[in-house]
Parts: C-alpha cells; structure tokens; sequence
C-alpha cells in the first residue's frame, strides 16, 4: 500500500514464479514437496488479469467478514472489470472507499453490508456513490 493509504498500482508488475506443487494437497501426513513439484506459476498471472487496470487495496473494518474478507487483508481490486449481481465492489461513497455487494433488482442498484452483526446498510438520499472497481481476489497473511 502506498503512503496515505492510497491504492498500489500494479502496471509495472515483475514476475513472481513460485513453485506449484500438484493440483491438491492433503491435510495429513507431510511428505516432502519438491518430489512433486509440477511447474512454476507465476502469481501475477493468477491474481491480476489487467495490470493496468487493478490496485491492491488494504482492508480495514468488518463489514465483509461474513463473505471471509477480513481487516489487514488485501483485495485486488481491477477497474477494468464490469459489476454485476452479486459482485463485491470498491465503491466510493461520499469520497470514502468501501467495499460491499452489489446487488441489482429490476434496473436498481443497491450495496449491503456482509456482516450480520452490522446494520443494514443504506445510502441516504443526495449521497453521491460511484462503483470504482470490482474486487478479484483477496490476500491474507496467515502468520499475523
């Protein structure tokens, strides 16, 4: 995340390969992994499908949790994407980014809240509201 928490842009990405090994894995036994090492990913490839258009955004607050879009972590979010039902957006409300559902009945459009402890959440009249992007992947560190 670049200083101010304004979203990293991901145009000039340099490959990130990393070994992948098989199509599954077991929680069980360990064995040792490079015996069953497949072929080289590279993770831009997998998380970005529009350099130019897609940034990293960090995650703050709880109003996604229930759909597994926890605080610290880290959504792709591409531009390039268009919304549709259903769809997880970054959207700008009143200036402020936030990320919510977007859902549509019947040509209208309205954002929710994934989190049942919160209140529904509504967009008051006047309130100006623009989709900036739609959310691709998220990013999690484990050892936090």
């Amino acid at each position: 995340m670049a200083p101010g928490g304004m979203p990293v842009p991901l145009q000039s990405l340099i490959s990130l390969r990393v070994p992948l090994v098989g199509q599954r894995v077991h929680a069980g036994f360990p064995s040792p992994a490079d015996d069953f090492i497949e072929d080289m990913i590279d993770l831009n490839q997998v998380l970005i499908q529009n350099p130019t258009a897609t940034f990293l955004w960090r995650v703050v607050g709880d109003c996604m949790i229930d759909v597994k879009i926890f605080p610290g972590d880290v959504v792709t979010v591409d531009r390039s994407v268009t919304p549709r039902h259903r769809s997880i957006v970054l959207a700008i409300i009143d200036g402020e980014p936030t990320l919510k559902r977007l859902n549509r009945r019947g040509g209208v459009f309205t954002l929710h809240n994934e989190n049942a402890k919160l209140p529904t959440f509504t967009v008051a009249e006047g309130t100006e509201v623009s989709i900036w992007g739609v959310v691709t992947a998220t990013i999690r560190d484990l050892k936090k």
